[in-house]
């Protein structure tokens, strides 16, 4: 993997307890520093993905609020025991819900 030497300001307190901390876990300020950005960009990544599957979660809803709007009452118990039924057969052997 490619290195970059990179120029950054910090504040002066930030970076004696960059320096301390980094310090007590063995590592230097570079190593502390790549390994905090990469945690962050980690993080950010991870937000971006749950709050898009929260969108899709939020979709998929309203879409079946739309389409459970015109099913009737069969129509929704025969859904459900169709349900129930895929459930059971993906069930762990000798597992019971």
């Amino acid at each position: 993997m490619a290195t970059y030497k990179v120029n950054v300001s910090l504040p002066e307190e930030l970076v004696s307890e960059i320096d301390e901390t980094a310090g007590e876990l063995g590592l230097t300020r570079s190593g502390f520093i790549a390994e905090a950005s990469a945690r962050y960009v980690a993080d950010v990544k991870n937000l971006t993905a749950e709050e898009l599957r929260r969108r899709d979660i939020q979709r998929a809803r309203a879409t079946w609020r739309r389409i459970g709007a015109k099913l009737n009452e069969q129509d929704i118990q025969n859904m459900l025991d169709q349900l129930r039924r895929d459930r059971e057969r993906e069930l762990p052997e000798g597992r019971e819900r």
